[in-house]
């Protein structure tokens, strides 16, 4: 019996979640776009390939121009990679003047793992656990830069 290919087993893993998707127009593209949770995700997967890619892209931003902001951005970035498994990088759109906050992640997807609709739910929601973090830390840096005396 022939292996199912890893694009066509997230196609219908998707769909066991109750995923809407997109296939990208041009067939050499490999992205699959879809939303989960609200949060709007694309995937790269070939059936040749046993990894897929998972991006959520431009899901924050702050102004370029903005350096106690970016500073700490960026200290919390090296954070979030040190402390969880979604890695986080940014970009800057120099037209738009922004950072903008993507997060990535490359997981092995093949027809073995066991229970594998909460395998990607449990992966997907390590985005959401990010995004989290990242507000967080941002805050905290926020607050303890604070002069005393301010509210």
């Amino acid at each position: 019996m022939e292996q199912k290919g890893t694009r066509d087993l997230l196609l219908e893993t998707l769909n066991k979640i109750g995923c809407q998707y997109e296939l990208a127009q041009n067939e050499e593209d490999d992205r699959i776009l879809f939303a989960y949770q609200g949060e709007h995700f694309i995937a790269n997967a070939k059936n040749d390939l046993r990894f897929i890619q998972i991006w959520d892209t431009h899901w924050a931003q702050i102004e370029l121009y903005d350096i106690d902001e970016f500073a700490r951005l960026k200290k919390v970035i090296n954070a979030a990679n040190l402390n969880n498994s979604v890695i986080t990088v940014y970009t800057i759109d120099e037209n738009a003047k922004t950072v903008n906050i993507h997060c990535k992640s490359t997981i092995l997807f093949i027809p073995e793992i066991p229970v594998i609709e909460d395998y990607i739910k449990l992966e997907l929601n390590e985005f959401f656990r990010t995004h989290q973090f990242i507000n967080l830390e941002m805050a905290k840096l926020r607050n303890q830069e604070e002069p005393i005396g301010t509210n």
